[in-house]
């Protein structure tokens, strides 16, 4: 009886560490929700990017984010500086579209500066898109 006692509190100190780790990357550090939206379904696809690599899917059905992969650190480093370079705190683009491409700077889950495009006859900075397009394909590879 004594080691099913024991094991039971082992089991809930596990359980409490590994969702303060999970809690600890998504909550706090900046974050990086790169997505798109829209079209005949309606359908949103994103992907997070926390600063340490990690990546998360977004499944709007349940209202969660889940762990998708570790992105290589080569990878991390180089989005980190295109995110540097293209100065996306600072960038005011809002323009959604029939269909819509995001990029949502966020501070844990608090958005501190949402960049959004797609509307007809509106063209944002060639190289907001180039980037948009390239994270989204890795982010959303599966290895």
């Amino acid at each position: 009886m004594k080691s099913l006692f024991y094991s039971l509190i082992i089991l809930c100190c596990l359980s409490c560490v590994s969702n303060e780790t999970l809690n600890k990357d998504n909550n706090h550090g900046k974050r990086y929700a790169i997505g798109k939206s829209g079209g005949f379904t309606g359908e949103v696809t994103e992907f997070i990017l926390n600063e340490n690599g990690k990546v998360y899917k977004y499944d709007y059905k349940y209202d969660r984010e889940y762990f998708y992969k570790d992105l290589d650190k080569v990878d991390l480093h180089y989005f980190l500086e295109e995110i540097e370079k293209l100065g996306l705190d600072g960038v005011d683009i809002n323009e959604p579209g029939n269909i819509t491409y995001y990029i949502d700077v966020r501070i844990g889950q608090n958005s501190i500066n949402k960049i959004v495009w797609g509307k007809n006859l509106y063209y944002p900075p060639k190289e907001l898109v180039t980037f948009h397009d390239e994270i989204f394909k890795k982010l959303s590879e599966f290895e």
